[in-house]
C-alpha cells in the first residue's frame, strides 16, 4: 500500500499494514519516496515533473491514484504513480486544488474542485467531468477572492459525512464554508466566523461534530455547521495562520494540526518567514501542544500538506514545506525525522510568496537552493 502527501488530496488513510511509499505532490511533479526498512527513504520514481501537482487522492475500488495539477488539470494513474494518464474532458478550469472520492450505491464519484472556484464530478473515473453549479449560487458569491495572484478565490477542501456520502462540506479560500445533503446537486451557505474557510473534519462517530481551521482560527460545530465555538484564536502559541488538520480514526479526539507562525500576507509586506509549526490535541482540539522533537520548533517555510495513516497499530505522520523538506513521525508525533528534500511542496504561489517576500532562501547541503519556488542546482 501507499499513502499521499499533497496539500489538496487525501489526508487520512487506513490499512493492515504500514505503506511502504509515500507520493508526494511538488511544484514539479510526483516524487515517490520508498522505504528501505530499515528507516531510510529514498526518492524511487519521479513523474509529471512538468506540473505543479496540488492534490493526490487514492481511489481503493479502482485502485486509481488521481493527481490534480495547478493549471493544467487532473491525471489518473492505474500502476501506483509510475504512469499518468491526463483525464480533462468536460473540465472547464483546469487549475485543480483539490481532489476527493467517495463510494455512492452507485459507483464511485469522484470531485474536483478548482480556480477560480468551481466544483466538477465523474461517475467514470475522470473520464468524462460535470460541473456541479450550485456551488456558484451562495450569497457571498461577490465577496469570493484570494489574496495572491490570480485573486480568484479556489475549492480548497472537500469532505464527507461519514456514513453518508451525499453530505459533502465544501471550503472555499476565500468564500467560506458550503454543505450539500445531495451529492451537490444543491448547497446552502454556513454561517460560518469568517469567509477564510480552509478545511473541515468530520468526526467519524458523530456525523453533527464539525470542526472547521481558517486564516482566523480553528472551530468547532456540535450541529452540522449551524453554531460555531472557537477552540483556537488566531492569537495563539501554535500559529496565527492553521490550515491542515487530520484525527486518528482509532480515537478522533487526538487530532494534529499545522499552523504558520504568520500568514502569507506578512511573508511579502514584513519579510517574514513562515515558520510552520506541528501542534497535537488529545481532547478533541480544546488545548494544543507543539510536537516537534527532533526537528526544529518552527520551519522556515509553511507546512502546506499534511498525511496520518494508522495501520497494524502504527500512526505515521508525513509533512512537507514550501522548502521541499519532508518530515516523518513513526509513533503518533512524538518524534520526527527529516526523510527527504525534494521541489517545493506548496499550495498555488505560496513557494513563490516566501521567495517574493525577501524571507532567507534556504540553502540545502549539497548548494542548491530554492530560487521562485524551484530547487536551483549549485553553480558547478
Amino acid at each position: 500500500m501507499s499513502v499521499s502527501l499533497s496539500h489538496g488530496g487525501l489526508t487520512v488513510y487506513t490499512g493492515s499494514a504500514t505503506s511502504q511509499e509515500l507520493l508526494v505532490g511538488t511544484v514539479e511533479g510526483v516524487a515517490v519516496l520508498r522505504h528501505d526498512g530499515s528507516g531510510n527513504w529514498e526518492v524511487a520514481h519521479r513523474a509529471l515533473e512538468d506540473h505543479h501537482i496540488h492534490a493526490l487522492t487514492f481511489e481503493p475500488v479502482s485502485g486509481t491514484w488521481f493527481a490534480g495539477a495547478y493549471r493544467t488539470g487532473i491525471f489518473a494513474s492505474v500502476d501506483n504513480g509510475r504512469t499518468w494518464e491526463l483525464r480533462n474532458t468536460g473540465l472547464d478550469v483546469t487549475s485543480v486544488f483539490s481532489v476527493a472520492t467517495v463510494a455512492l450505491p452507485s459507483g464511485v464519484r469522484v470531485y474536483a474542485g478548482t480556480e477560480p472556484a468551481h466544483l466538477y464530478f465523474s461517475d467514470d473515473l475522470g473520464a468524462h467531468w460535470s460541473e456541479l453549479p450550485a456551488l456558484l449560487t451562495a450569497p457571498s458569491l461577490p465577496k469570493w477572492r484570494f489574496a495572491a495572484e490570480p485573486f480568484a478565490a479556489h475549492t480548497k477542501h472537500i469532505s464527507f459525512a461519514p456514513g453518508n456520502p451525499v453530505t459533502l462540506y465544501v471550503s472555499v479560500e476565500v468564500g467560506g464554508l458550503h454543505k450539500s445533503t445531495d451529492g451537490g446537486q444543491t448547497f446552502r451557505e454556513l454561517t460560518v466566523p469568517h469567509l477564510d474557510a480552509h478545511r473541515t473534519i468530520v468526526h467519524p462517530h458523530n456525523p453533527e461534530r464539525v470542526y472547521l481551521s481558517g486564516g482566523i482560527g480553528v472551530y468547532e460545530s456540535p450541529d452540522g455547521g449551524e453554531t460555531w465555538e472557537q477552540l483556537l484564536s488566531k492569537d495563539n502559541h501554535i500559529g496565527e495562520y492553521p490550515d491542515l488538520m487530520v484525527y486518528l480514526p482509532s480515537n478522533p479526539d487526538t487530532m494534529f494540526l499545522c499552523a504558520s507562525r504568520k500568514g502569507p500576507r506578512s511573508w511579502i509586506e514584513e519579510h517574514e518567514v513562515a515558520g510552520g509549526q506541528i501542534a497535537r490535541s488529545d481532547d478533541g482540539g480544546r488545548t494544543w501542544q507543539s510536537c516537534m522533537n527532533g526537528i526544529p520548533d518552527r520551519f522556515h517555510g509553511s507546512i502546506e500538506a499534511f498525511v496520518l495513516e494508522e495501520a497494524a497499530g502504527v500512526v505515521s505522520l508525513f509533512a512537507a514545506t514550501t522548502d521541499g523538506e519532508v518530515v516523518w513521525s513513526s509513533d503518533e508525533g512524538r518524534n520526527w525525522r527529516s526523510i527527504a528534500h525534494l521541489a517545493p511542496v506548496s499550495k498555488s504561489v505560496h513557494a513563490e510568496m516566501m521567495q517574493g517576500g525577501g524571507a532567507t532562501p534556504l540553502k540545502f547541503p549539497d548548494g542548491s537552493m530554492i530560487i521562485n519556488g524551484k530547487r536551483i542546482p549549485a553553480p558547478a
